[in-house]
């Protein structure tokens, strides 16, 4: 779906490049986290791809297309962007908000009031509370679901997200990030995503390209970004506490064993992952956890053992 080939961009022609001849494959339907520390390039390779910058070698494809080669403006405008302040314009209200790319690209006002309706209840919010209020008067959480709700305005195929959850709450982000993920499993995109928080990179993820100096060091699932660190670089980037970190992107259901617990012991939710389980673990001093349905009825047990041979 995107692909980066050889791009280059340098802003001082006697300084290091930003980014140095980086090529990139995103594949259709995926999401993409681009991860490293400050100054490794990452939101410059994020913004080339919509050309608020522009590289200074090599070639960028989208669908098959050569988008350096076009309109820039007509691009963004089949683009979702999403940023980490979501810049709402602070003058409208959020309906106005929504609705300003499908505006511009021509829709008429009846498919524009019912696609305002279709993704404010994708978002979760009331659209009959929400659609005549300004950006202030909304909570930080709201005004980043608006940000989602108005980069999914005009459909588009390709979806870039800098830092999106960036200054919301601990908590708030996480909700936030689970709604994320249950959205595109709704309304498949393309998803490119600028994180400095390796742990969201781990849990949107479906890949992530660990970047350094303006290259790309590592370029591969979650899974095997932890379980084997393409360096040193990279080891210590992902932490010490890989390991653990590994165990988030495995459910109780993945580890589970038939039949009760053979003692009383504390419930986990099968839909919880194997990280929170060996907390609860730990929390209650057990090797052992029941597994629980919605209703609190047993289905199955959880050991130590199990969520080691994972």
């Amino acid at each position: 779906m995107i692909r980066m080939e050889n791009v280059t961009k340098r802003y001082d022609a006697n300084a290091a490049p930003s980014v140095d001849d980086l090529t990139l494959d995103v594949p259709e339907g995926s999401t993409v986290a681009l991860i490293g520390p400050s100054g490794c390039g990452k939101t410059t390779t994020m913004r080339m791809i919509n050309r608020l910058i522009e590289p200074t070698d090599g070639r960028i494809f989208v669908n098959g297309e050569d988008v350096t080669k076009g309109d820039p403006v007509k691009l963004r405008r089949h683009m979702g962007y999403v940023i980490q302040n979501v810049g709402l314009f602070p003058h409208m209200t959020i309906a106005e908000n929504v609705a300003a790319v499908p505006k511009l690209l021509g829709w008429d006002q009846q498919k524009i009031v019912k696609r305002t309706d279709e993704l404010l209840g994708l978002v979760g919010l009331d659209q009959q509370e929400i659609l005549n209020r300004y950006p202030r008067q909304l909570s930080g959480g709201q005004r980043q679901r608006i940000g989602v709700a108005r980069a999914l305005a005009a459909d588009p195929a390709v979806l870039l997200m800098d830092e999106p959850f960036g200054a919301i709450d601990p908590i708030a982000r996480l909700r936030l990030q689970d709604e994320f993920k249950q959205i595109l499993k709704r309304v498949r995109k393309t998803v490119v995503l600028v994180t400095h928080d390796l742990d969201e990179a781990i849990r949107l993820g479906d890949r992530i390209a660990i970047m350094r100096a303006g290259r790309i060091v590592q370029y591969d699932t979650p899974d095997a970004i932890l379980s084997h660190p393409a360096d040193e670089f990279v080891a210590n980037f992902v932490g010490i506490d890989r390991a653990i970190k590994r165990l988030t992107l495995f459910s109780v259901a993945d580890a589970m064993l038939a039949g009760a617990p053979p003692v009383s012991t504390t419930g986990v939710a099968a839909s919880a992952n194997l990280r929170e389980a060996l907390s609860l673990m730990i929390a209650a001093n057990s090797d052992v956890l029941a597994v629980i349905d919605a209703s609190g009825t047993v289905t199955g047990h959880l050991t130590r053992a199990a969520i080691f041979a994972i």
